[in-house]
């Protein structure tokens, strides 16, 4: 089953990329100088550093808030406590019986 996947996801790709217009494979680069680009590269390198820190910050409140129990890991402290009762509980009874 998942061989006819692959193939059908392979055959949509290779249809959408045989599609596209002849500008979107490939273009010609601008005529510009080199100064211009390296303010471009300098301008795009600033933009890339900035969204990098963005996602460091969000990645580190991720990591913080899965850091935190959630209600899952308290209602299974609360029930192995419970359960830790009701073995002392059940024991004592043997106890009370003999």
């Amino acid at each position: 089953m998942t061989k006819i996947r692959k193939g059908l996801a392979m055959s949509v790709l290779c249809f959408f990329l045989v599609g596209l217009p002849g500008p979107l494979w490939a273009q010609d680069p601008p005529e510009e100088t080199a100064g211009e680009v390296i303010v471009l590269l300098k301008e795009q390198n600033r933009k890339l550093s900035e969204d990098l820190r963005r996602i460091h910050r969000e990645i580190a409140a991720l990591r913080a808030e899965l850091d935190k129990p959630g209600m899952k890991e308290v209602f299974a402290g609360i029930g192995y406590i419970a359960g830790l009762f009701g073995v002392a509980a059940f024991v004592a009874a043997r106890r009370r019986g003999r």
